[in-house]
């Protein structure tokens, strides 16, 4: 059974001037052979409309939590599931759908973490820009990254995985708790993530190496993973009135991202 399908399935004839484009941050860089997004750099979306509005209202998905998961599914109209699209091509699709709809202005309500009062900010989407990437993490022409670790001083290839396969490996995790099979998630996540150690890419000997990971390595792998693909620079700041502290944080989807009171 193929993994992904490959088949020529684009809805856009269905939706004749009502879909418009958008630029994923990856640029299609980061999927795996055989995906249908591999070096597409920008995906054909819907627009929305009342059929969008029925997902986004749906009490089953709400109660569990997929909204998000299948209104990406609706709009793309290429024949994939929300969780084979890297995390930040998903929120690029979001954010220029809310965009299209409603424009670029995102009232936003949060709570002060300096004084706990409520803190009006006006979030213009239209400002987010691609996050540039760290620059001491090496990329390869096979789309993956190299760094050096800094207590074992041992070079690191690794790749970066769906949600999908992250899902899988918490999946996995459950079955091997079920067997009695002492393992944890970071080591887990490590053993799919890492490429190669030293250019040495026996999976026996990766296993061996994360297993014994110092802690001072892994959260240098861990932030080096993190910064390494192309992301959305959804930071902002905004000040209390009422302490005038400046609260940071990233683009928070409330109630009113596709559902903003007129």
């Amino acid at each position: 059974m193929k993994q992904f399908n490959m088949d020529d399935n684009s809805r856009s004839s269905q939706h004749a001037g009502m879909t418009h484009y958008v630029n994923l941050p990856t640029g299609g860089k980061y999927y795996p052979e055989g995906h249908p997004l591999q070096g597409v750099e920008a995906v054909e979306v819907k627009m929305l409309t009342t059929k969008e509005e029925d997902i986004l209202t749906n009490a089953s998905y709400i109660e569990q939590n997929v909204i998000i998961d299948k209104l990406i599914e609706e709009i793309v109209l290429h024949d994939i599931k929300a969780k084979d699209l890297h995390e930040s091509d998903q929120m690029a699709i979001l954010v220029a759908s809310r965009i299209e709809a409603y424009g670029g202005d995102y009232p936003i309500e949060l709570l002060c973490t300096n004084c706990a009062e409520n803190v009006q900010h006006n979030f213009d989407l239209t400002n987010i820009t691609i996050k540039e990437t760290d620059e001491e993490i090496e990329e390869t022409d096979a789309a993956t990254f190299i760094i050096e670790l800094p207590k074992s001083k041992k070079t690191i290839e690794f790749k970066h995985l769906l949600p999908s396969e992250v899902d899988s490996i918490r999946k996995t995790i459950d079955k091997m708790k079920k067997l009695n099979i002492n393992t944890s998630f970071t080591v887990e996540f490590y053993k799919r993530v890492v490429v190669s150690i030293d250019g040495q890419t026996d999976n026996s000997e990766i296993s061996n190496f994360v297993e014994q990971l110092r802690i001072m390595d892994s959260r240098k792998l861990f932030a080096a993973y993190q910064n390494s693909l192309p992301s959305l620079d959804t930071t902002y700041k905004a000040v209390c009135h009422s302490c005038g502290h400046t609260n940071e944080g990233g683009l928070p989807i409330q109630a009113n991202f596709f559902f903003p009171k007129f």
